[in-house]
């Protein structure tokens, strides 16, 4: 099954911060590393100022800064990438004459290894530095360890050098960079230099737990790289290497050193003389905890969470190890073992050092003067500080510091004063994800954050509704009009009318005895003066209030109404038929009227001297001019149905026109091209399949579409972008126009019968509603049966179990978790929270009615620090309590508890097979029986499958039993229950070695999907097609167990933490309170997928058929090839999946091809093992909006053709050709170039699914991809 991963919510973390002057102008920026982006910042005012955003096609590893001290003197800023794939890329950034901030490519290439992949998260060490060359110059150097006991130097100019010999167009930019005289000097001596040097730490280094690089003096052409490790005895230590960086004619008549394997301190890399030397243990028996190194021109320090250690250059160059030369101060405690995670270097000889808990020091260097040690360095530091953060890099620029965080907001600060604020807000890492069905919507709660910053966040496309008020029992409402404090309610033949007052409260009071005209419907209510002064325009005319007069001063002609009004600016705009009448309302006897040639069907105000009109019959919107004189045509175009609303949003200096059409399509218009000579450009979306009516929402470049389902239109330079609001069934809405009324809008809920007053926030295609609760999350679950949200808080000593009803969460008041809640015991977590029926069968529905036995089961592992796994856990269930009063809450209440022995992981019912659960216990499946008669559970049954089972899934079919392990080494498994024999069998399982870190199962008739995320940042699914009882391919007993092909397969870029079936559509594709039609989402064949990530972005998977995966791709294919692969990554690779001892490097050489035939077919075969299969970019596909015409014109050929080359080679089905080829790098061959195509084939393929067809239209395809992303 194929599908499109898209993104809802992009991630927020930062995991490195690097100041420098990228740019020529020398200004100070820093520079963030968000994952896959790089973000630009610069000082300016109290603050920092947001630049650019550059995504890139890769997950970023390394970030560091590259200096450059070109022959001016002006210090120049490089940047060095390094990716996950181990790919390096050194980029530099160019302001253009517009403004804007362009990045260069200046180098790309994996790295020269003969390695492979190692797992993400082994070792990362990384640093930067400077060296001096022989020549006085000062030049960068980059050395990192991605490999345990490894290490690698880049040397960027040889690197850079290297690429501008392949280009002229590489060297030109090198001479926009630097100046001439550097680039001749510098980079063109160093063309024949390898960039990559590979070395070894010494074999007593077991553990290398941070680096640093210092330029000493008289190490000319060498960089001296300083090493914290623990040896054998557990003791920490400092080490010194130096790194040979000469030129080439240096490397060549170096004298080598004889290799000794039995000495690890001296040996050479390379033929060509670089050399990694060990010189000598600096510092030994630090403190034993020491994590962190910072280098300084005179010395270094050692950091541990109980000592800051300094050791001075003077006493260290001529005696190692000497105590004269070191100075110890000891770390400030404030009652918690924190370790320090960061630390930068301040212009006033300080060391701002930062802790893992948020805390940060001053640390300050003095020469002594003291008798005893003269010219000893002397430590001391300032009274500790606090930070809301959890930090993992520091940067200063100039008076400011950013402190970049993993797991929560990125702060900056002044340093001096310690005042700050938020510079990226992030929602910190997904732990769990539960769904809660909403009507026609679905609200995804995620918990997020880590202690202090964790809590609930509830996501859905739609915007916030802060009610003040409500008045219920409001029904057939056709109209709200509303001036000063008057609202008028007009009913099918009459009107009512009430007054407001805001207060403390806000009172609306209905008034029988009034002037206002109440025997007829309003149409528009406008406020005339202060004095109390209004006009009424009603279906019989225009009617002058004024105190407690009322006169008619405008009426139709005889047998006619008045059917349509409008006001803006203090003009005033009504029509009858084909009779249209301007005045201004400070005027209102004088009347301009004219006549249309056709019907009116809506009517608006543009400005004080601008009407649009939508006329019947004609389906076109005319644009008129009002003068003193009359009104005069200005412009007009025609729509595909009827007008049936006109909305006029202001956006960026411009108009824009919204039209909502009787066929259920919105047209999109500058309102500027009306006028204009030229032809007018319509864009038309399907939006719904009723009437659409639209409200503009003033103040916020948005219109609301009403319906059953309302949405909300938000302008957006490539169109527009939908999303849903916080009500249901809204008929009708206006705004309030008294600016001291806290309250805007007042929305007509059809649904409810009320009417709602209230403020709109947060209008934006997906919103997020965050919930502190001031302790990290680990586990949620919605449950339906009692509109309660139960979850596990983490505290220091035990878990805490609480929940929370339904509509707390909704409301905006802070949650209180005193009341109910389950303290477990001492060193207790919980692992799993599931629902189950005690007894019953578990085919339940998925009602909100809770079954006589309902409960819900809770299981809990003990975890003690010197244990790597836990030897003892239970499970226990519980009843939820309804309260005996109305205001009193449920509560949770534990019925009975089972020990079990192991490692309790997670849980699920048995399906057709009542009263049974299935525990996931370490890498064992286990049954277990309800005993009604005992009131307890009973072991029944218990299969080996894996390691550690992160997740059990139940597969409902009607006459069998199976389930879905997930496992953390062993991927995933199917396990048959024989429900006649009580036992358990593996009917099939993924053969490759995949860590899940969660997963799903899509049920699509006999077939099941199970989708899920690995921990090296990709997305497998896996089919199995699950054969009924009285089906011949049912397995017996004792038969081998099948293997499950792989599908599909997609390199996320991030790790899925958490995943559920879900959508943040407004409208969820799969609801079965109102159908989305299948004109709207072409394609789509199944429910779709939410997941989180750990750096703290969402999104969405949707499983696609094989006609609309195949149009897809071949946009993405074509769109690739036209946006900029900044850094020089690729999509093709990027997408390609990650795996454990992966080739790279030098390993990918085919260096048997010259005596081996089958060479090139084993690399082949091999490279495709890798490959993305059956899954799109729904981001890269989104692209094309953002394109321009003439750009998306070549991009819709160019996937016209690839199309019709891949409907050449499926040869057989369209699945198997998809599953089995590499459709993301394209070859042009002649043979497949000249073959005849039937079209006409193809676009019965595409026709089928209500696809575009070929030759394909720019806006169809637009419209497509659109309708793309109304679905997450």
């Amino acid at each position: 099954m194929p599908f499109v991963v898209s993104t809802s919510k992009d991630p927020t973390a930062v995991l490195h911060v690097v100041p420098g002057r990228f740019l020529t102008d020398g200004e100070s920026m820093v520079l963030l590393n968000r994952l896959n982006m790089i973000s630009l910042y610069r000082e300016g005012g109290s603050s920092f100022e947001h630049l650019s955003d550059f995504p890139l096609f890769a997950t970023l590893k390394f970030v560091e800064g590259l200096s450059f001290d070109d022959s001016s003197g002006n210090v120049r800023h490089l940047v060095f990438l390094f990716s996950v794939k181990q790919e390096v890329s050194v980029v530099a950034f160019s302001r253009k004459s517009d403004g804007c901030i362009e990045m260069i490519t200046l180098f790309h290439a994996d790295v020269n290894t003969c390695l492979y992949q190692q797992r993400i998260n082994d070792i990362s060490l990384c640093c930067s530095g400077v060296y001096r060359t022989l020549h006085n110059t000062t030049l960068p150097i980059v050395v990192f360890s991605i490999h345990r006991g490894s290490v690698s130097a880049f040397d960027a100019v040889a690197a850079i050098a290297t690429h501008s010999r392949l280009s002229k167009s590489a060297t030109q930019t090198l001479d926009n960079l630097f100046p001439c005289d550097f680039v001749q000097n510098v980079f063109k001596k160093s063309r024949r230099l390898p960039p990559f040097s590979q070395g070894n730490f010494a074999a007593s280094e077991v553990e290398v737990r941070s680096i640093a690089l210092v330029h000493r003096d008289g190490m000319e052409g060498c960089a001296s790289l300083l090493v914290l490790y623990v040896d054998f005895s557990l003791k920490a230590h400092v080490s010194e290497y130096s790194i040979h960086m000469g030129s080439w004619e240096e490397k060549r008549g170096a004298t080598k050193t004889p290799s000794r394997g039995w000495i690890p301190d001296a040996f050479n890399v390379l033929a060509a003389g670089d050399t990694f030397q060990r010189r000598c243990v600096l510092l030994s028996n630090v403190e034993t905890n020491a994590c962190l190194l910072h280098a300084l021109p005179d010395g270094f320090f050692v950091l541990g969470p109980q000592l800051i250690t300094f050791s001075s250059w003077r006493g260290a160059a001529s005696q190692p190890g000497s105590t004269k030369s070191v100075t110890t101060l000891e770390t400030p405690h404030s009652g918690a073992y924190a370790e320090p995670v960061c630390c930068a270097m301040l212009p006033t000889r300080e060391l701002l050092v930062y802790f893992w808990d948020g805390r940060y020091i001053k640390v300050m260097l003095r020469d002594g003067s003291d008798g005893v040690n003269p010219g000893k360095t002397v430590l001391s530091h300032s009274a500790p500080m606090s930070l809301s953060t959890t930090p993992n890099s520091v940067a200063v620029v100039g008076e400011r510091c950013v402190v970049g965080s993993r797991v929560d907001s990125t702060f900056w600060m002044n340093w001096r004063t310690g005042e700050g604020g938020v510079l990226v807000n992030n929602c910190g890492p997904v732990f769990d994800m539960t769904v809660a069905v909403d009507g026609p919507r679905m609200s995804v709660i995620a918990s997020t954050g880590v202690g202090l910053s964790g809590g609930l966040n509830l996501l859905r496309s739609a915007v916030n509704v802060c009610q003040f008020a409500a008045v219920h029992g409001v029904v057939n409402v056709k109209r709200v009009c509303m001036a000063g404090n008057v609202i008028i309610l007009s009913f099918p033949g009459y009107s009512r009318v009430c007054h407001f007052a805001v207060g403390k409260t806000m009172e609306v009071v209905e008034v029988y005895e009034t002037p206002f005209d109440t025997l007829v419907e309003t149409l528009e209510l406008v406020d005339i003066s202060q004095g109390g002064a209004f006009l009424q325009v009603t279906t019989s005319g225009v009617n002058a209030v004024q105190g407690t007069m009322q006169e008619y001063i405008h009426r139709p002609g005889h047998g006619k109404s008045v059917e349509h009004a409008h006001s803006c600016g203090g003009m005033l705009v009504f029509s009858s038929y084909t009779s249209i009448c301007v005045l201004a309302v400070n005027e209102p006897h004088s009347v301009i009227t004219f006549h249309s040639e056709y019907e009116v069907s809506s009517l608006a105000m543009v400005s004080t001297t601008s009407l649009l009109v939508g006329e019947w019959g004609s389906n076109a919107i005319s644009l008129y001019d009002v003068t003193a004189e009359g009104v005069h045509p200005r412009g007009r175009f025609t729509c595909s149905a009827t007008p049936c609303s006109v909305s006029v949003i202001p956006y960026h200096g411009t108009s824009r026109l919204l039209v909502g059409l009787l066929n259920g399509y919105v047209a999109d218009v500058l309102l500027d091209d009306i006028a204009g000579d030229s032809s007018v450009k319509v864009a038309e979306t399907l939006l719904t399949l009723h009437p659409v009516r639209l409200f503009n929402l003033q103040s916020h470049n948005a219109v609301l579409c009403l319906g059953e389902v309302p949405l909300v239109i938000i302008v957006s330079d490539n169109g527009f972008q939908i999303t849903g609001i916080d009500l249901y069934g809204i008929e009708l809405c206006g705004i309030i126009p008294s600016s001291c009324s806290p309250v805007r809008y007042i929305f007509h809920s059809k649904k409810e019968q009320s009417l709602i007053f209230g403020n709109i926030t947060d209008v934006q295609r997906l919103n997020t509603n965050f919930f502190p609760l001031r302790a990290t999350v680990t586990l949620v679950k919605y449950m339906a049966w009692w509109n309660v949200f139960v979850m596990s808080l983490r505290r220091n000593e035990r878990d805490q179990i609480l929940t929370i009803m339904g509509y707390e969460l909704w409301a905006p008041s802070p949650l209180r978790d005193e009341q109910n809640s389950l303290e477990l015991l001492e060193n207790e977590r919980c692992v799993f929270v599931e629902s189950v029926i005690l007894g019953g069968g578990n085919e339940w529905s998925t009602g909100t009615d809770a079954l006589e036995n309902s409960a819900i089961i809770i299981g809990t592992t003990f975890a003690f620090p010197d244990e790597q796994l836990s030897r003892s856990s239970r499970f226990m269930w519980c009843s939820v309590e309804q309260g005996k009063t109305a205001n009193e809450k449920p509560q949770l209440r534990q019925q009975g508890s089972k020990d079990v022995q192991g490692a309790l992981g997670c849980c699920c019912v048995v399906p057709n097979y009542a009263g049974r659960i299935a525990l996931g216990i370490n890498g064992c499946v286990a049954l277990y029986c309800w005993n009604a008669v005992d009131s307890t559970f009973i072991a029944e049954e218990t299969i080996g499958v894996g390691m550690i089972l992160t997740r059990l899934m139940p597969v409902l079919q009607h006459d069998m039993s199976y389930l879905v392990a997930f496992d953390s080494r062993h991927s995933s498994s199917v396990i048959a229950v024989d429900t006649i024999q009580g036992s358990l069998s593996v009917a099939a399982r993924d053969p490759e070695l995949r860590g899940v870190m969660d997963g799903t199962v899509l049920h699509s008739g006999a077939r099941d999907d199970m989708c899920f995320g690995d921990d090296f940042f990709n997305l497998f699914c896996v089919p199995h097609v699950m054969p009924s009882a009285t089906s011949p391919d049912a397995p017996a007993a004792g038969m081998p167990t099948c293997k499950l092909p792989t599908s599909a397969q997609y390199h996320v870029g991030d790790l899925i933490t958490a995943m559920q079936q879900g959508s943040f559509a407004p409208c969820s594709l799969s609801n079965g309170v109102v159908p989305v039609p299948k004109v709207l989402i072409p394609g789509v064949c199944g429910p779709q997928i939410v997941f989180g990530t750990t750096h703290g972005s969402f999104g969405t998977i949707t499983p696609v058929t094989s006609e609309t995966y195949l149009l897809l791709k071949g946009i993405e294919v074509a769109v690739a090839a036209v946006v900029p692969a900044l850094g020089g990554f690729s999509h093709a690779a990027y997408r390609e999946v990650l795996c454990a001892n992966q080739e790279r490097g030098v390993s990918r050489n085919a260096s048997f091809e010259a005596v081996n035939p089958r060479a090139m077919e084993v690399l082949r075969e091999r490279r495709l093992k890798y490959v993305a299969r059956c899954v799109c970019s729904g981001d890269l596909v989104e692209m094309f909006l953002t394109l321009s015409p003439d750009t998306q014109l070549r991009v819709i050929e160019e996937a016209a053709m690839h199309i019709q080359r891949w409907c050449l080679s499926a040869g057989t089905t369209l699945e198997d050709f998809l599953e089995r080829s590499d459709l993301d790098h394209v070859s042009h061959g002649p043979s497949q170039s000249s073959a005849p195509c039937d079209t006409e084939t193809i676009n019965v393929l595409l026709r089928s699914k209500s696809l575009p067809t070929l030759p394909f239209t720019v806006a169809a395809i637009a419209t497509f991809v659109r309708n793309l992303q109304r679905a997450h």
